[in-house]
């Protein structure tokens, strides 16, 4: 005759629903705070890199604007040399006009005063 055999495998007791949920909630909560924690280090990485680009743009900007102003600086110097030497021939062209205009005005007064 064979012994019946007992089996001491018992079945786990099932958690209560209360328990279950509890669980649940508290795992969800972790993983929102782990990806919010990602998303605070991702802004401010994001943060980080746009301060970056905008002082790197700053200092292009400026570096174009001097490029800019110094252009623009030799551009003025080149229109004022020309409106100098413009000047100069003008002047010089009223000079010998009025050295012209003088000798005729002596010689004219040199007939008068002679001829008088």
């Amino acid at each position: 005759m064979t012994t019946p055999t007992i089996s001491h495998h018992s079945t786990p007791t099932p958690l209560p629903l209360l328990e279950l949920i509890r669980r649940k909630e508290a795992e969800v909560k972790r993983r929102l705070a782990s990806e919010r924690e990602s998303a605070q280090e991702i802004i401010a990485e994001v943060e980080r890199k746009a301060r970056e680009l905008v002082a790197a743009a700053e200092i292009q900007g400026q570096c174009e604007g001097e490029a800019q102003r110094r252009a623009a600086r030799a551009e003025i110097e080149r229109e004022a040399a020309a409106v100098v030497a413009q000047a100069r021939t003008a002047a010089a062209a009223l000079q010998r006009t009025g050295e012209a205009r003088l000798e005729a005005a002596i010689a004219q007064a040199v007939k008068f005063i002679v001829g008088f």
